[in-house]
């Protein structure tokens, strides 16, 4: 069971203007919605899906048979306006050190959020 809310605020504390201004730049230049729905994927599993936007495409996650954007807000979403294509990694473009980053910093800030970063030993990005 995924804590969407926690999953939320872990990822709004890594876009914040205190964050590394290259990392930003690779978040808002690769696609924010592409990159987080990556992310969730790698984390937590579940289905990558998208769906046409504004003349492109627009990526978010199945998780246990629920919709979820965390681009929004983190909660489930209706079907409304979602045509729940299914997509995988490879329909991801991004450069692979940046996204390293950009997955540790989660992890840290998931961890920050739930009390489990005192038992953090030897993790570094």
């Amino acid at each position: 069971m995924v804590n969407k809310v926690v999953v939320y605020e872990a990822l709004k504390r890594i876009e914040t203007p205190e964050s590394d201004s290259r990392l930003s730049s690779f978040i808002k230049t690769s696609g924010q919605d592409s990159l987080i729905s990556l992310l969730i994927h790698d984390v937590f599993g579940g289905e990558i899906l998208k769906t046409h936007k504004n003349k492109s495409w627009h990526f978010y996650n199945m998780i246990d048979g629920e919709r979820v954007d965390f681009t929004k807000t983190g909660k489930p979403v209706e079907k409304n306006g979602f045509e729940d294509i299914p997509s995988n990694p490879d329909d991801i473009f991004f450069d692979q050190a940046d996204y390293s980053t950009f997955f540790m910093r989660f992890v840290r800030a998931f961890e920050e959020s739930v009390g489990l970063d005192k038992y953090r030993t030897g993790l570094t990005a």
